[in-house]
């Protein structure tokens, strides 16, 4: 996503989700991760359903979306 450099510039943008490449537009479980790197000031930010992203993490760990 060009000139997208914190969550702050994207959060109002809907990434598709990076599991299954689907539009995340009506999405009640959007969530945005953001990968980073030791030593690296590069970043990555990636959008995902909530349910596609627990169903590809390791055991133990999980996503839940809580609306405030």
């Amino acid at each position: 996503m060009p000139n997208a450099t914190s969550p702050a510039d994207i959060m109002f943008q809907r990434l598709a989700c990076c599991v299954c490449g689907r539009s995340t537009d009506d999405a009640d479980d959007h969530v945005l991760l953001g990968i980073s790197a030791p030593g690296n000031p590069a970043e990555q930010w990636l959008g995902a359903h909530a349910e596609h992203l627990n169903g590809v993490l390791a055991r133990g760990f999980s996503v839940e979306v809580h609306k405030m």
